[in-house]
C-alpha cells in the first residue's frame, strides 16, 4: 500500500493511460478528503476565490497547493515518460501553462469560461484541456 501512495510523489516510473486517469481520480478524492479534514480538524476557511487558492489562511494554502500539484506534476510526468517523450521540456511547458492561467492570464483576458470552468480564461481553458485531452489519449511508447 505504501509503494503504491509513494508512486503519486515519485516522478520516475511509467503510467499507461488507464493507470493515470485513475491516479488522478485517486489524487483528486484524497486532496478533497484532506481538504475536508483539515476545515474540520484546525477550523480552516475555503477560499471562496476562484484561482488556485483552498484556504484563505496562507500557510495552510501553500501547503495544500503544493502537495497538490507535486502530485499532478509527478504523475504527468511518469504519463509523459510512457509516452515516449522527454519529461523535463514538457513538464516545464505544463507548469508554465498553469503559471500563466493562473497569473497572467486573468489580468489580460477578462472572459471566462462557464461553470465549473469560471476560473478560466477561454485561451487558458483550451491550452490546459488540450494538454490534457493529450495525455489522456496519446498511446504509450512501445518499450524497447
Amino acid at each position: 500500500m505504501m509503494a503504491f501512495l509513494a508512486s503519486f510523489w515519485r516522478f520516475d516510473g511509467r503510467l499507461a493511460r488507464l493507470g493515470y486517469v485513475l491516479r488522478c481520480v485517486v489524487v483528486i478524492a484524497f486532496s478533497l478528503a484532506l481538504l475536508i479534514l483539515a476545515m474540520e480538524i484546525f477550523g480552516l476557511t475555503p477560499a471562496e476565490t476562484s484561482g488556485p487558492l483552498f484556504f484563505v489562511e496562507p500557510i495552510p494554502n501553500l501547503v495544500f497547493t503544493l502537495l497538490f500539484y507535486w502530485a499532478v506534476i509527478a504523475l504527468s510526468a511518469q504519463r509523459v515518460r510512457d509516452m515516449g517523450f522527454p519529461v523535463l521540456p514538457i513538464i516545464t511547458a505544463l507548469i508554465t501553462l498553469e503559471l500563466l492561467e493562473n497569473f497572467v492570464l486573468p489580468r489580460l483576458i477578462e472572459s471566462r469560461l462557464p461553470e465549473p470552468l469560471e476560473m478560466m480564461t477561454p485561451v487558458g481553458g483550451i491550452l490546459s484541456i488540450a494538454a490534457y485531452l493529450w495525455l489522456l489519449v496519446w498511446p504509450s511508447a512501445r518499450a524497447g
